[in-house]
């Protein structure tokens, strides 16, 4: 089995409890189990020669987490269009060895999926990126979010550096 499936077949277990968060006019959600802290937006300290989906580094519960602009990195349509977009007012640090923290502009509510929902996901494709699945609720379409493609999103065409030892 792929990453992909691996992925796929692990939305497909339990139920499990989905953050819903706004950004631009998207809905993004994020499971539960991937988020270690939700917090007030603070400014990050920007890095040197970063792209444009990485606003910087701050620190949250002592560490130091990488910055992600959730709307740029999904081809939110607020990003790339000229339209106004309010500023972030949250950051969501996520567990992994990534360690990541996306930038939202609104929290919404967090939603349990019953396993038959997660295995209603589970059969369908993929959606490029940073983005899992696609998830239809109450007339709206909530992207919801896979954070291992999250920080190779974010760097895509750019070498990344690594330690050598």
């Amino acid at each position: 089995m792929n990453n992909e499936a691996n992925e796929q077949k692990a939305v497909g277990g339990a139920s499990r409890k989905l953050q819903l968060v706004q950004v631009g006019q998207d809905q993004f959600g994020i499971f539960g189990d991937q988020i270690s802290a939700i917090v007030e937006w603070q400014e990050p300290a920007p890095l040197p020669h970063a792209p444009t989906s990485v606003p910087g580094v701050v620190c949250i519960q002592g560490r130091m987490l990488t910055v992600l602009d959730l709307g740029k990195l999904a081809g939110s349509e607020a990003a790339s269009a000229d339209l106004p977009r309010t500023f972030p007012r949250h950051l969501i640090a996520l567990r992994g060895d990534e360690q990541l923290a996306l930038a939202v502009e609104a929290l919404g509510e967090v939603v349990e999926l019953t396993s038959n929902a997660l295995d209603s996901m589970a059969g369908r494709e993929t959606v490029s990126g940073p983005v899992l699945v696609l998830w239809q609720r109450e007339g709206a379409e909530i992207k919801i979010i896979n954070p291992k493609r999250l920080f190779p999103a974010a760097i895509q065409g750019r070498e990344r550096r690594q330690r050598r030892f």
